[in-house]
């Protein structure tokens, strides 16, 4: 797996992604209305990876398997090479940080 931070919350143990930090709540979260449930997605969305959420901005939604404090390795599940590899918090999937070349050796 990735490493993640653990934060106590009334006993409950938070993991979240690092590298690419998620946010246990969204900025906009409302504390007395909001559940995992009823929070009404946006430019925020749920991380599958942990318990939080990130930023979809175009980067937020990447975390780079790779580097510190990860250290971890996969292929991509498009073209199934191993180097330059991230992982996409909205779905899981590994693909090619640069995306998929077929001409490159």
């Amino acid at each position: 797996m990735f490493l993640i931070y653990y934060i106590m919350e009334s006993k409950e143990v938070t993991k979240l992604c690092v590298n690419m930090d998620c946010e246990r709540y969204p900025p906009d979260w409302d504390f007395e209305e909001d559940t995992e449930d009823t929070y009404q997605v946006g430019q925020w969305q749920k991380c599958c990876l942990c318990d939080g959420y990130f930023d979809d901005d175009g980067l937020g939604d990447i975390l780079f398997i790779e580097e510190e404090p990860n250290n971890k390795t996969a292929e991509c599940d498009l073209c199934g090479k191993d180097n330059d590899i991230v992982q996409m918090k909205g779905t899981g999937q590994f693909l090619c940080g640069n995306a998929c070349d077929e001409d490159e050796e």
